[in-house]
């Protein structure tokens, strides 16, 4: 059991340290978005499961946060009229 605890916690936070000296606290909070859709594929393609439709939908709408946090915001510059 202490193996079940302290195994999974281990691996986890040693990849969030490894993955966040690379990036922005900002980039990994919006890539954590991508992990209920990976879980519902894996679970899908490795162990079988029927994804319901809301899970569906609920990985979807993930998929579009991440997309929507991830992207970059327009310069004001290309926002002023030309003269």
């Amino acid at each position: 059991m202490v193996y079940l605890a302290i195994a999974p916690m281990a691996i986890g936070f040693l990849t969030w340290g490894y993955a966040l000296a690379r990036t922005t606290a900002g980039r990994m909070g919006s890539i954590t978005y991508l992990v209920p859709p990976i879980a519902i594929l894996l679970g899908w393609l490795l162990l079988g499961e029927t994804p319901p439709g809301l899970a569906i939908v609920g990985g979807a709408i993930c998929l579009v946060g991440v997309v929507v946090a991830r992207r970059r915001p327009a310069s004001a510059a290309s926002d002023r009229p030309a003269d």
